[in-house]
């Protein structure tokens, strides 16, 4: 096993001679495989490394926790890989006469059924905690990781007079105050001029200012970013027609994700859901309703670098939409699946600079946009006037790839 301090390998009978520690630079290791311990002390600081994009971007505890799942073997899979071999040696006639071989077709069933069944699962949260507090005792708190601020009760004060005066032409509403932490630790409102508020009421002590500013902005456009549950896929239709957020207003209203047909990449981090039934309506398909009955899953499975970079497409999109379409003023409010064309990696202020290739692109993916979804009855809602849009692409299959909260799950 390495040392991460001071890259000295070291086999087990060394480092239980040295009572845990390192041979080379006598500092104690964190885990011990031998002794049932989930991971090495590299293994666990090449998940930190992964979910911080190297040391680049802020994370929370939670994107750990779905980072080490993603390395925790089920257990069931690894009986089953014991099970072939064990097939394996009986069919090679060491064991047992040819008479009773396995046959080549019952082989590859087998072969088949492990190779699924040999995947992540998800930690016992219990048992990642233990792993979390062990790794604090002896590496000290990870650089990087978000730990939430004692929040003020106060409301922040602002002459009536000025909210006028003080406003963003966009807002990032999330479900989850962690998935909020997430965004402003990583300074996105500042990089993108936008507000970022939970639905909840977080940050608390600017929220009702901020929403006041934000629904006398007759440009505003509101990116809705949550997890895979019934109440964050029904987010989006709550924003569009409650009275205190945007129901009567001029707001355009996207909702990013993540909704079911995000889910593929995650299958095996999916948590069952204890809700029981859930109904179509208020912003859910039926289609995404039986989904939603059976799972659930937390955006904190995507590493945090690529909820920034894909929520910042997201934005993007809809700029060039914008510049393509038609100016603003004289938005059509009732225009809906204009997200989605080229994507890019404009600075905010580039939506400007769209050429005449890239507005047509743009034409023909809201084409092939509107054709989907006339063909599969998906999930977009626009055709029942719920008041919002649907961004499927800026999270879409490669979600988990990565190119380069708080400090608990409470």
């Amino acid at each position: 096993m390495i040392c991460i301090r001071c890259q000295k390998d070291s086999k087990y009978p060394e480092r239980q001679a040295a009572g845990g520690r390192c041979p080379g630079c006598d500092k104690p290791f964190a885990f011990e495989p031998r002794t049932g311990d989930k991971m090495t002390d590299k293994a666990f600081q090449r998940a930190i490394d992964l979910v911080s994009a190297e040391g680049q971007v802020k994370w929370g505890v939670e994107h750990l926790y779905f980072e080490l799942s993603r390395r925790n073997k089920s257990t069931t899979g690894k009986a089953l890989a014991l099970f072939f071999l064990f097939i394996l040696v009986v069919s090679s006639g060491v064991i047992f006469p040819p008479s009773l071989l396995v046959s080549i077709p019952t082989a590859v069933v087998v072969i088949s059924f492990v190779v699924r069944s040999i995947g992540p699962s998800l930690l016992p949260r219990g048992q990642f905690e233990k792993m979390w507090d062990r790794w604090g005792q002896v590496h000290g708190k990870p650089k990087g990781v978000i730990i939430r601020k004692p929040q003020e009760t106060r409301p922040a004060r602002t002459p009536e007079s000025d909210i006028g005066d003080y406003s963003f032409d966009r807002a990032v509403i999330c479900d989850r105050a962690r998935t909020v932490d997430l965004l402003l630790a990583n300074n996105f409102h500042f990089e993108n001029n936008c507000a970022v508020l939970s639905s909840g009421g977080y940050p608390q002590q600017a929220f009702e200012t901020v929403r006041r500013m934000l629904r006398r902005n007759p440009r505003l456009e509101v990116f809705v970013l949550h997890d895979i549950t019934p109440e964050g896929c029904r987010l989006a239709h709550r924003l569009a027609n409650d009275p205190e957020w945007f129901k009567g207003t001029a707001a355009r209203i996207v909702d990013v994700g993540l909704r079911p047909a995000h889910a593929g990449p995650f299958k095996a981090l999916l948590q069952p859901s204890e809700r029981g039934a859930v109904g179509p309506g208020g912003g859910i398909s039926a289609e995404e309703a039986r989904w939603l009955s059976r799972h659930t899953l937390e955006i904190a499975v995507i590493r945090p670098e690529q909820i920034v970079k894909r929520l910042f497409r997201a934005m993007n999109r809809v700029m060039a939409t914008e510049a393509s379409t038609a100016p603003l003023p004289g938005r059509d409010p009732q225009a809906r699946l204009r997200a989605g064309a080229t994507g890019g990696t404009a600075a905010v202020a580039g939506a400007a600079a769209i050429t005449p290739a890239m507005a047509m692109a743009e034409q023909e993916e809201l084409a092939r946009q509107q054709k989907k979804a006339a063909a599969t009855n998906d999930t977009s809602g626009h055709d029942e006037g719920w008041g919002f849009e649907l961004d499927f692409d800026s999270f879409s299959s490669d979600a988990d790839a990565s190119d380069g909260g708080a400090d608990s799950f409470g």
